[in-house]
């Protein structure tokens, strides 16, 4: 009888070895992971102390042309077309008050009418002046014609020899001195009338009257208000009027585009709060001047009104602006400097030196900016130099798309 040996000794004496075995392949695996790391932190080192031996790297792009024309947009203030203060010409109390803010009134329209008791009694009193004046000068007027009358029968008396050269004389007087009173009572009648014409212009200022046709801004009186005439500082201010058919919209060009800026210009206006609308005018009128103090050109745009503008509402206007010559460059922002000397850019020359260089500035566009000198199309600018950058350093431009 043959007996066999079991094979699951030989197995089991096996399976120390398979663990070392694969405890082993498992340090090497986590000494690699951990290696790596350090492996690739040497590197970087490498790269960095290779770029610190060697010339910086910079970023850097390649300038384009603007476009042949643009558009400038401005903030805007929006003003009544005509718009006056109604002061009052005579001193009383307010009678009666028909309109109020917001109506819409003509011109001649009645506002209010002031009670004058005062100028009414002077006028009065002008018209019984001036009935008095005319009633002397009748008088003076028939004086005039007796002494006529009286002077030429003494002349013939006294050609006949009836009556004295003397009494003759002094008929003759008297009847110059009555011509002279007739004068005198009609030139007391015109002063008479120009007192009463000037009374009855005061009068008719108790009647506050529109200047225009336009919308009531403002109200200052009611019934029973005391008011005193003139426009001066105190007095009481009694109605304000527009005329917004047409407003007026006031906005600041700077220098550098009013060159370019013409009358009867198209512009565009938008209203933020009237859902994004684009109106368009012209513009009508300009200062023709540049105010020293902002160095910008006051531009007037006449816009025909719909009935949702308000006066004195903030708006934005958009005006094309035209480039004479040739077409400014685009500086990224990033990549201007401002010292000392003025606005500057680092360019990159064909042997990769990098140059500081002066540059005149157009519209701030936000990401870009215009150069109007010390730029061309296709010059390679170095975008945010650091410290590391100076004028006439070697760089290794990273050049952006």
């Amino acid at each position: 009888m043959t007996l066999t040996t079991p094979a699951a000794p030989e197995r089991s004496n096996r399976t120390p070895y398979l663990s070392a075995m694969a405890f082993f392949a498992l340090l090497v695996v986590v000494g690699v992971i951990a290696l790596l790391p350090k492996l690739r932190h040497r590197d970087s080192l490498k790269v960095e102390a290779e770029a610190a031996s060697g010339p910086p790297i910079v970023l850097a792009t390649r300038l384009k042309a603007g476009e042949a024309g643009g558009h400038l947009e401005m903030p805007a203030s929006i003003e009544a077309f005509a718009q006056t203060p109604i002061y009052a010409r005579t001193s009383g109390y307010v009678k009666a008050r028909y309109v109020d803010i917001g109506d819409r009134v003509k011109k001649g329209q009645l506002l209010a009418v002031i009670d004058d008791p005062q100028t009414e009694q002077a006028l009065l009193q002008a018209k019984a002046s001036l009935a008095q004046s005319k009633a002397q000068v009748a008088q003076a007027q028939a004086n005039a014609d007796l002494s006529k009358t009286t002077n030429q029968r003494w002349q013939s008396l006294q050609g006949e020899g009836v009556v004295a050269q003397q009494d003759a004389d002094q008929k003759r007087a008297q009847f110059g001195a009555d011509a002279a009173s007739v004068i005198a009572a009609q030139a007391n009648v015109a002063a008479s009338e120009a007192n009463v014409r000037n009374l009855s212009e005061q009068a008719s200022f108790a009647r506050v009257i529109a200047p225009f046709s336009g919308i009531v801004l403002s109200r200052s009186i009611d019934n029973g208000s005391l008011i005193s005439s003139g426009s001066q500082t105190g007095v009481t201010q009694m109605f304000t009027i527009g005329q917004a058919d047409t407003v007026r919209v006031f906005a600041n060009v700077p220098q550098t585009n009013a060159v370019g800026l013409r009358e009867g210009q198209v512009a565009k206006v938008a209203v933020r709060e009237l859902a994004g609308q684009t109106y368009t005018g012209i513009v009508a009128r300009t200062s023709s001047s540049i105010d020293p103090g902002t160095r910008t050109l006051l531009i007037e745009v006449d816009l025909k009104n719909d009935g949702r503008i308000l006066p004195g509402m903030y708006a934005n206007v958009i005006v094309d602006i035209p480039h004479g010559g040739t077409l400014p460059v685009l500086l990224p922002a990033n990549a201007l400097m401002v010292r000392t000397a003025g606005p500057q850019a680092v360019v990159v020359d064909s042997d990769n030196t990098a140059h500081f260089r002066s540059i005149v500035l157009g519209r701030d566009l936000g990401v870009a900016i215009e150069v109007i000198s010390g730029l061309k199309d296709g010059d390679l600018v170095v975008l945010s130099p650091g410290d590391t950058v100076v004028d006439g350093i070697k760089v290794r431009p990273n050049v952006q798309r």
